[in-house]
């Protein structure tokens, strides 16, 4: 009888521990948030006049005009598509180009500032 009871008390032992859920490895941490310009493949670009000439600029992006800036002003920031782009500086309201073309090609996720000193 101390025999069986015995058995008896072992196999309860070992049924309620084999039911016991083991320790498991903590969840890893979320991965952090995928930046909007990597998601949208864009860039950052900002335009400023320093003209020597109290001279005001159009910014023709693209072939189309983007903005007006005033001597010594900078343009708010552009989100824009990263890659090649072309640009140039108009004294406002003429046809005369006040800086050379630029044909950049703009990295993602980067922001860049261009100027004109005509």
């Amino acid at each position: 009888m101390k025999k069986s009871v015995l058995i008896l008390f072992i196999l309860c032992l070992l049924l309620c521990t084999c039911g016991e859920k083991s320790p498991t490895m903590p969840t890893p941490p979320e991965p952090p948030p995928v930046p909007e310009c990597e998601k949208n493949h864009t860039a950052q670009i900002m335009f400023e006049n320093r003209s020597n000439t109290n001279t005001t600029y159009d910014i023709i992006f693209d072939g189309s005009k983007l903005t007006t800036i005033t001597p010594g002003t900078k343009s708010k920031d552009y989100t824009v598509a990263a890659g090649a782009h072309t640009f140039l500086f108009k004294v406002t309201n003429t046809s005369t180009v006040a800086c050379t073309k630029a044909s950049p090609n703009l990295a993602q996720c980067h922001s860049y500032s261009y100027y004109c000193t005509y």
